[in-house]
């Protein structure tokens, strides 16, 4: 276990699907932090007796348990058919999307902000889905180009506007007003 923790990206080749698995790993000082949280609040609830307390201190420990158990990992299939993007991260429940090749307008990466995870997604009409969450900028390029280098076909380039109103040619204007 290292000290912070890290991402990992493997890539598997199945014939007729491509397979990107992430596993993000906890390292010593969050597991630490976790544990010093857990205790401070597990010796209040002792101190104070609280029956309530206790009760929300078990339940983070079984829940960091269950999250220790099932492991921190998405995975993304891909083939011609369309995507299989299954998550198992920081939750009771795991969800799985499968999106049709036909539904999708393009692919990208994104940093994410305002509520976003960041990652890589895909474009369905005007909303993201989220594929590979947590995925760095690296990862997500070296998850597009073998989309790409291995189905042609694919929408995989982000096609998206720089302007809803004037499309991509939404550049500076320049009024020239100081060459009078």
């Amino acid at each position: 276990m290292k000290i912070v923790g890290s991402i990992e990206l493997k890539t598997s080749d199945f014939g007729d699907s491509l397979q990107f698995v992430i596993t993000q790993s906890l390292g010593w000082t969050e597991v630490a932090f976790e544990v010093i949280l857990l205790g401070g609040f597990s010796f209040y609830a002792w101190r104070q007796s609280s029956a309530v307390l206790t009760i929300c201190v078990v339940l983070a420990i079984v829940g960091m348990m269950v999250n220790g158990i099932r492991g921190r990992e998405t995975l993304l299939r891909v083939s011609e058919s369309g995507i299989i993007a299954r998550r198992h991260s920081a939750g009771w429940v795991g969800k799985e999307n499968t999106i049709p090749v036909g539904e999708i307008s393009s692919m990208g990466w994104s940093a994410g902000g305002e509520g976003d995870d960041g990652g890589v997604y895909v474009m369905r009409g005007y909303s993201r889905s989220w594929v590979l969450p947590g995925a760095s900028e690296e990862h997500g390029r070296i998850v597009i180009s073998a989309i790409v280098d291995r189905f042609p076909a694919f929408p995989a380039s982000d096609r998206t506007p720089a302007s809803l109103l004037f499309g991509g040619d939404s550049g500076i204007t320049t009024l020239r007003l100081s060459d009078r």
